[in-house]
């Protein structure tokens, strides 16, 4: 039988994994690393993991980093939760900060997690993930589905979660020890559909391996997340929702459906009908954007009902979650 994580030290080290697959995010990936290495104070560790581009990782090795920054190659199946997982066995650190790599954090953000963690229940923290706009923020976007972005959306209240945002989360590396790492068969990769979930489904496996364990948000500190222009569109974020439905398909299956979807239902009752409340209340006292909102809140909630409909569907037909994010034919 596994030991049960013992109480977090007063001073424990800390690793910050930021995980890269393309050079067109070359810009926001090196605002990315040096948030990473001013935080106060410093982490332990900086690593960045390429995912299966080699020529972007010798471009990494070519810059000149004011503190050692690791770089390295994911020696792990393509996509996010590989990365992920590659950056877990070549840090050290107790704590780990997964920081995307269009992410910038605030120079507090790791220390306001590690503080959360200071209880030995707690495995993992996450902060606010807020937008930061390529062009305006279309009227219409609601902050009930921030998610679709990565972002911290309306309706999420501090303090315990089910799961934690991948843009910006610490966790504990006995979770990792106890539950594995991020599983391959969710998560993005270059070529797939905006798919998700990995987070979710390690949150769920390690609070049944340690029933105990805690997940928590903690809005006091956060990062900014880049919005590229292409994801504030109607076509990206229907497709996101129906994207986010497969992946909740999957988890349903892997985790069951009263555990994959007990946040879910919450959103449903509470969170969006007050936004569609909103949406009128702002149609009727002028201020633009609110018919389009509540027309927004149907149409993401349709769209990702309609995937995870598919999605069961298909893997119903060959019990297999991976099949509802294979193209189809």
């Amino acid at each position: 039988m596994r030991n049960v994580p013992q109480p977090t030290p007063d001073k424990c080290e800390t690793a910050i994994v930021i995980c890269c697959y393309s050079d067109k995010r070359w810009d926001i990936l090196n605002k990315a690393i040096r948030s990473a290495m001013h935080q106060i104070p410093a982490a332990d560790e900086v690593i960045v993991v390429v995912d299966h581009n080699p020529g972007l990782a010798r471009r990494l090795r070519d810059q000149a980093f004011e503190i050692p920054v690791r770089i390295v190659e994911s020696t792990h199946p393509p996509g996010l939760s590989g990365a992920r997982n590659t950056g877990i066995s070549v840090s050290s650190s107790e704590i780990i900060l997964f920081l995307d790599d269009d992410a910038i954090a605030d120079q507090d953000l790791l220390a306001t997690l590690v503080r959360q963690m200071a209880h030995p229940s707690v495995m993992g923290a996450v902060s606010t993930i807020r937008p930061l706009w390529e062009t305006e923020r279309p009227s219409w976007f609601p902050d009930e589905f921030l998610w679709t972005l990565g972002c911290t959306y309306l309706g999420l209240h501090p303090g315990p979660v089910r799961n934690l945002i991948g843009a910006s989360m610490c966790i504990r590396r006995s979770v990792f020890d106890h539950a594995g790492g991020f599983d391959s068969g969710l998560g993005r990769t270059a070529k797939a559909l905006p798919s998700g979930c990995e987070e979710t489904e390690l949150c769920i496996r390690a609070q049944k391996v340690l029933p105990h364990a805690r997940f928590v948000y903690d809005p006091s500190s956060g990062s900014d997340h880049a919005i590229p222009a292409s994801r504030a569109t109607w076509r990206y974020f229907l497709y996101r929702c129906w994207a986010e439905g497969l992946s909740k398909a999957s988890l349903s299956f892997m985790a069951g459906t009263g555990k994959a979807l007990t946040s879910e239902k919450t959103y449903m009752v509470k969170t969006l009908p007050r936004g569609v409340m909103q949406g009128f209340a702002d149609v009727l006292s002028g201020p633009p954007g609110g018919l389009l909102r509540v027309v927004a809140l149907a149409s993401g909630l349709t769209a990702t009902a309609a995937g995870f409909a598919f999605g069961r569907t298909r893997i119903a037909l060959s019990r297999s979650p991976a099949l509802a994010f294979k193209p189809l034919e």
